[in-house]
């Protein structure tokens, strides 16, 4: 999971790793429709009676505010991953030029004007708008007022805010996307705003106890079901599960509370022999994967293609999508 989200539980996931402390557990839950989820047997388990296995040192305690990160902390990760270059010896309107191309790639533009990643999304929503939805699939979630993806992540959005007129004051929702009502002046006006990941098939989440624990990571687990929502912003989500489901959505599931294995399926227990940072890994056995990049014009014609199925099975053409129905293309890449 890539920075603002879950950085504090994503680092004591390394810790562990490191510290070999995943070598040698076990996946001790199979819950059907729900998660696959793996640690020690003994930890967190209405089923063991065993003492648990001890932690290593240096982990940090999270706290639930970090399940959400601000709208501030999005956009500077954004820029992050926006490469720069302006050679010293170009003129001062090229150097500008350049500057004007990246802010409107970050969605800042004059006064009235369409950014270039808005033109972008505009070719999705175009085909999942409805009346009181003018932002299309964006707007449609039943569990957030706004979902998008970021840097390849599902994630959903809430904010505080009203729209104004060009002299500050109230005004109605105008019911139209963004760049159409800065058309007729009027304009957003965001107190606040903050994001969190969604909780689709193969996303990994932190187990955790009561409020207000957090979990450490000692405790991991991956939707293999329906994408259960109501989980979103009460557990942390740190990844994603990009290889290898198979391997766990197939195993038996759990009869005890909670799809836990009893003492009396131990043996249905899969055993976790080794854990391995990737990076840490010599460079000729890292593998490596890439992915179709969220930002540009052929994923908004993929995602009006997944709300729209025009291929010959299908006699009615949805006119919407689900954020977790709209999976990020991911492909191994060659190690060179």
């Amino acid at each position: 999971m890539p920075a603002p989200f879950s950085q504090g539980w994503v680092e004591n996931i390394r810790t562990l790793t490191r510290a070999n402390w995943y070598d040698g557990i076990s996946v001790n839950r199979v819950q059907d429709n729900y998660v696959v989820q793996w640690g020690d047997p003994n930890y967190d388990n209405p089923e063991a009676e065993g003492e648990a296995k001890a932690l290593p040192e240096g982990l940090k305690v999270m706290e639930e505010r970090d399940y959400l990160a601000d709208a501030d902390s999005l956009g500077e990760a954004a820029a992050t991953e926006i490469e720069v270059v302006l050679d010293e010896t170009s003129s001062e309107e090229e150097q500008i030029a350049a500057l004007t191309a990246i802010i409107s790639e970050m969605g800042l533009t004059p006064e009235g004007e369409m950014s270039e990643s808005e033109r972008i999304a505009m070719i999705s929503i175009e085909g999942t708008q409805t009346p009181r939805a003018p932002e299309g699939w964006h707007e449609r979630d039943s569990f957030a007022e706004w979902t998008e993806f970021f840097l390849g992540w599902p994630v959903a959005n809430r904010q505080a805010m009203n729209w104004e007129d060009a002299n500050g004051n109230p005004v109605p929702d105008p019911l139209l996307p963004r760049h159409k009502a800065r058309e007729i002046g009027i304009y957003e006006n965001v107190q606040e705003s903050y994001f969190w990941p969604v909780h689709c098939y193969g996303m990994v989440g932190v187990g955790r106890g009561y409020s207000p624990d957090t979990g450490s990571g000692a405790e991991l687990y991956t939707v293999i079901g329906h994408a259960p929502r109501h989980l979103d912003r009460n557990i942390a989500l740190v990844g994603r599960i990009i290889s290898g489901i198979e391997h766990l959505s197939s195993l038996p599931r759990g009869s005890g509370a909670l799809g836990f294995y009893t003492e009396e399926e131990f043996g249905k227990r899969t055993p976790i022999l080794s854990v391995r940072v990737a990076s840490d890994l010599p460079e000729a056995e890292q593998p490596l994967f890439e992915y179709l990049s969220t930002e540009g014009k052929t994923f908004a014609k993929y995602a009006t293609a997944r709300a729209n199925r025009r291929d010959p099975f299908f006699i009615h053409p949805a006119g919407g999508a689900d954020i977790c129905n709209i999976p990020v293309p991911i492909r191994p890449a060659a190690n060179d």
